[in-house]
């Protein structure tokens, strides 16, 4: 049971990273290149990994139990290890499963990549005029607020 959902969880993976390495602005309609299509694969990959989250939980807390009734020294770390080896994987699979599934609410959320984007004018705050944005720049590694009015 263990290799087969290995296997699966592998098999999702590779074709996830397939079919996010094609072109996401597919001309004629391409079924296989939309970013519906990429959103029910990684809806599916989510669904997936926050299943296996629940299973290691269940595990971790299986083997704390055993650890917690252990008599001998050398039981009681192999316990403890096992543990804790599936609570970090409990929570490595809910952090990539959450995170899955909500990249995929956002693809499935997303615009039409053929019609032109809009710009942002206003900025995130406007207030009587005068706009307050966010910019940076990546290279300098600097951020600040802007200021804008508007006539």
């Amino acid at each position: 049971m263990k290799n087969s959902r290995r296997i699966v969880s592998g098999f999702l993976v590779v074709v996830v990273l397939a079919g996010l390495t094609t072109s996401a602005r597919a001309s004629g309609g391409d079924f296989l290149a939309s970013p519906k299509f990429h959103g029910a694969l990684l809806m599916g990959l989510g669904s997936f990994l926050i299943v296996e989250a629940f299973d290691s939980k269940s595990q971790a807390n299986k083997a704390y139990d055993d650890y917690a009734s252990a008599g001998q020294v050398a039981s009681v770390r192999q316990f403890y290890d096992e543990s804790k080896r599936h609570d970090t994987r409990a929570a490595v699979y809910g952090v990539l499963g959450v995170g899955a599934i909500v990249y995929s609410i956002h693809l499935f959320t997303k615009g039409d990549d053929n019609l032109p984007s809009q710009k942002m004018e206003e900025g995130l705050v406007t207030v009587k005029g005068i706009s307050l944005d966010v910019d940076g720049n990546f290279l300098q590694k600097k951020m600040g607020l802007a200021l804008r009015r508007g006539f």
